[in-house]
């Protein structure tokens, strides 16, 4: 399968075309990073699954040299390893607060105001317009991660208002987009919810 994928709203003939990128991604922002930062990324990354405890530790202290969006992105899936939802919260409302250019940040920021009802919070997280092209800073290449989480949001923000043709319409974008990836199963789960899922949750 192609590793870049292109895709156009149909309701807008003249919208801007994105190209879906489902492999690695190189950021312009990248290659400004000390060697030292790039070469620790990967490893850092990696510790957030194989130790989430060290983890903690070890992105704190990346977080006091260098505050990186994707470090406080990592450093509240550490936390939500180790079962800290305080942790996951202050992390993910301080990303938002530090980094509200990063998409990541946004999302999470999103999910975490539609759990608590705060629907005009998660609206202003994710754009007003619901626009991702919006948030991408004039970018036209989106990494299938962050094409699949926004819409997933999104998504959840359309069923918190009672809107479900909208969510079902930003489900069928999913579902042309990446429909193996989780985002996109989770949300035909919320919408179409079957035996199992009612009584085995």
């Amino acid at each position: 399968m192609s590793s870049k994928r292109k895709m156009r709203r149909r309701s807008q003939a003249s919208a801007q075309v994105l190209e879906i990128v489902y492999g690695r991604m190189d950021q312009s922002w990248y290659s400004r990073l000390s060697r030292e930062t790039r070469e620790a990324m990967p490893g850092l990354h990696a510790l957030v699954q194989e130790d989430p405890r060290a983890a903690v530790t070890e992105l704190r202290a990346w977080i006091e040299r260098e505050p990186l969006p994707m470090f406080f992105n990592w450093l509240s899936a550490a936390y939500s390893a180790v079962g800290d939802v305080q942790a996951v919260e202050d992390t993910v409302r301080e990303n938002y607060r530090r980094n509200p250019q990063y998409l990541f940040a946004r999302v999470n920021y999103a999910e975490l105001a539609l759990r608590d009802g705060d629907l005009d919070g998660a609206r202003e997280a994710l754009g007003g317009g619901l626009d991702i092209r919006a948030l991408l800073g004039g970018r036209t290449r989106v990494h299938v991660s962050e094409l699949t989480a926004y819409f997933y949001t999104v998504g959840l923000y359309h069923i918190g208002t009672g809107d479900l043709a909208a969510a079902e319409h930003v489900y069928g974008i999913l579902k042309d987009a990446a429909p193996d990836e989780p985002p996109t199963k989770e949300l035909r789960r919320r919408l179409h919810p079957c035996f199992r899922d009612i009584f085995f949750r």
